[in-house]
Order: structure tokens, then C-alpha cells, then sequence
């Protein structure tokens, strides 16, 4: 359907930009068209496209492939633990219990404690997904209601290392992709705004445009920003020195989605063993606590 209206469109006389706009496509579809339409070159302009959604889309494959694997131990983790709440100690307790021997405090302690689990765990898995779709099913709401909220969350020391890589990442990689179509910076900018996330995405771009609008040049610009990283800034002055804005972003671009993905494998490197020991301790403990009241009843024997 879509397609049929882009060619009714062209047929008619309107541009492809307004087009694509109307249609509701990615803001960076328009915004290369509109420089393609521009410079008379939408080839170039398509083929840089292209290879930027080819790119985002070999990235995201990469994040969920490293996923994986933490994934299936996570589910094989949970499994097991139902299995043993549920399955498994029930069964000795109501065993120890008909026997009538005297159990170890540690057994005592790990029947109570897994007793008080089975009745909390459906209320703690409910809150467990809840969790994890309050960012997707709140993030816009609250990171437009509330900006200073969103401004404290990236703030975090971990969180802060990944933000500032991803902003630059996306500013770099915008204005690489657009001047080398031919569009002009501010154009660029102004593109890179309108596909922004976050609240405050906007309003650092936002920020960086209005200062150059009042003379400042780029490099001055991007400094004077707290969320930006210091090596968008060197390559930005030396881009301005040299006259490839372009090339020197796409450089600075790949670096830092180099950087994010070696953060996202080195947490991936650490959950894999973190869930690991935890199912080991689990395993240990549980086996360890029912064990040992065969033990003593062997030992009296």
C-alpha cells in the first residue's frame, strides 16, 4: 500500500521527500531524500541510507546474538529453582516431617525459607516483569515529563560511560551520513534532533545548533557539552582543519559503537558466570541441606 502511494506521488508531481515524510518513515529517509532531491544525486543519497540501516541492523543482531546464550542459562536457572521449590524439597519435608526425626537447623531454616518463597514467588515474578517493560512501555512519558529524572538515571557512573558513548555515537554517525550526501550541517543537526530517543538527546542537539546559529563554530559547540565525548570533540577540530567533516565522523562513529560493543560483551562476559555460581550455590545449598538429615539418620542407625 505504501509503495503504491509513494509511485501515485512521483506520478502526481510531489516530491519524494514530502512523501516519505507523510508516510511516516524513519526522520532520516525524508532528510537524505530532501538532500538527494537538493543535489540531484539520490543515488548517492539512497546508497548512503542504505548502508546505515545495513549497519544498525548488523549491530543489533550482534547485541542479541551475545544475548543468547546468558538468555537460555537465565531460563534453564529459573526452571531449575521451580523445579527444587517446588518439586523437590516439598517432597522431604512431608518425608522428615511424617518420620518425625529432628531436623538440623540448617534444613529448618532452608524448609522455612523456601516455604516463605513459593507463596512470595509469584508476586516477585509479576514484579520482575513489570520491570522489564516499565522502560519500554514509560520511557517516552517519562522522559519527556520529567527531563531531570532522565538527566539523574544517566548520571550514574556506568550508566553516564554508555550514554556519552551512544550520544556521540548517533551525532557522529548522523552528520557523517548526511555530509557526505551533500546535506549542510546545521540540515544535519537539525535531522539528528528530530530521531533523538531521549528528552535530553534533544536538547543537547538542540544546544549544540543554537550556538552555532550565534557564531560558534562546531568544535566550540559540541565542547561547551557535558554529554558529549571529549574524542568527538578533537575529531570535529581536526575535521575542521582539514575539511572532511564527513570522513572524520564516520571514523569517530565506528569507534564509538567499538567501544559499545565491547561493553555490552563485557557484561555479557560477566552474567554468564554470575548465573552460573548462583545455580551452583543453589544446587549446593539445597543438596547440602537434604543431605545431611540422611546423614544423621544413617549415623543413629
Amino acid at each position: 500500500m505504501t509503495l503504491r502511494v509513494l509511485i501515485e506521488g512521483v506520478e502526481s508531481g510531489q516530491s519524494l521527500s514530502k512523501l516519505f515524510l507523510q508516510e511516516k518513515f524513519h526522520p532520516m529517509v525524508p532528510a537524505l531524500a530532501l538532500v538527494g532531491e537538493e543535489s540531484g544525486n539520490l543515488v548517492r543519497a539512497f546508497t548512503r541510507l542504505g548502508e546505515h540501516f545495513q549497519n544498525r541492523f548488523a549491530w543489533k543482531q550482534k547485541v542479541i546474538g551475545s544475548l543468547i546464550y546468558p538468555a537460555v542459562v537465565a531460563v534453564v536457572m529459573v526452571i531449575v529453582t521451580l523445579l527444587v521449590l517446588y518439586g523437590i524439597l516439598p517432597r522431604f519435608e512431608t518425608m522428615y516431617l511424617n518420620l518425625g526425626f529432628a531436623l538440623p537447623k540448617e534444613t529448618e531454616r532452608l524448609f522455612s525459607f523456601t516455604s516463605m518463597l513459593r507463596q512470595t514467588l509469584p508476586w516477585f515474578f509479576l514484579g520482575f516483569v513489570l520491570l522489564c517493560l516499565l522502560p519500554f512501555t514509560m520511557k517516552r512519558m517519562i522522559m519527556s515529563r520529567f527531563p531531570q529524572l532522565g538527566a539523574a538515571v544517566f548520571a550514574i557512573p556506568g550508566i553516564k560511560r554508555v550514554w556519552r558513548l551512544w550520544l556521540s555515537y548517533r551525532l557522529a554517525d548522523t552528520i557523517a551520513i548526511l555530509a557526505a550526501s551533500g546535506a549542510p550541517l546545521l540540515h544535519a543537526l537539525d535531522t539528528c534532533e528530530r530521531t533523538a530517543h531521549f528528552s535530553l538527546e534533544r536538547k543537547v542537539v538542540r544546544s549544540i545548533i543554537e550556538r552555532i546559529l550565534s557564531g560558534s563554530t562546531l568544535t566550540d559547540a559540541l565542547r561547551s557539552q557535558y554529554w558529549i565525548d571529549p574524542m568527538l570533540v578533537h575529531s570535529v577540530q581536526a575535521a575542521e582543519a582539514s575539511g572532511d567533516l564527513s570522513g572524520v565522523c564516520q571514523f569517530a562513529a565506528k569507534e564509538f559503537e567499538a567501544d559499545l560493543q565491547r561493553i555490552v560483551q563485557r557484561l555479557v562476559q560477566l552474567v554468564e558466570p554470575a548465573i552460573i555460581l548462583g545455580l551452583g550455590i543453589l544446587v549446593g545449598f539445597v543438596v547440602l541441606a537434604v543431605v545431611m538429615p540422611m546423614m544423621q539418620m544413617v549415623q543413629s542407625i
